[in-house]
């Protein structure tokens, strides 16, 4: 009764490698939500609460500087610029550092999809092969009665 046993075990195979897709759908999908998660804190609260405090840092740099009786020329200009460049530079980073995030995040959501393309393939070539392997068995079977 190997025949019946290849059968099933080709369809138990491809019901697994199915069940194993959808696992990878699902995470592929969570991939996807937390790209768009980190994009979006990226936006509504990293970038803002930076930009407050670059406001903050410049605002307390030249009233100090006036508070010194200093004139807002020549070098103190040149120093609130390098400043507002470094700063600029900062948030810059942070948004390379987020879109790098968000990137991966979806890079790893495409694999997991190629993942899951792969897993429903295998569970097809292995409910192919178990009728391979459930024809040979009643061939074998067949010759083995021809011969008794």
């Amino acid at each position: 009764m190997s025949f019946f046993g290849d059968i099933f075990a080709g369809k138990a195979q491809q019901e697994g490698a199915n069940f194993n897709a959808k696992i990878l759908e699902r995470n592929a999908k969570i991939d996807e939500q937390r790209a768009e998660q980190i994009m979006s804190v990226h936006n509504d609260y990293s970038l803002p609460k930076f930009d407050k405090t670059v406001e903050q840092i410049q605002g307390k740099t030249t009233v100090a500087y006036l508070a010194g009786g200093a004139d807002l020329s020549g070098t103190v200009i040149e120093t609130l610029y390098a400043n507002e460049l470094e700063l600029q530079t900062d948030r810059d980073i942070m948004d390379y550092n987020a879109e790098n995030a968000r990137d991966t995040a979806l890079n790893e959501a495409i694999q997991k999809r190629a993942d899951a393309d792969l897993s429903r393939w295998r569970g097809k070539v292995a409910k192919k092969a178990s009728y391979y392997a459930a024809g040979a068995s009643l061939l074998d079977l067949g010759f083995k009665m021809q011969g008794a």
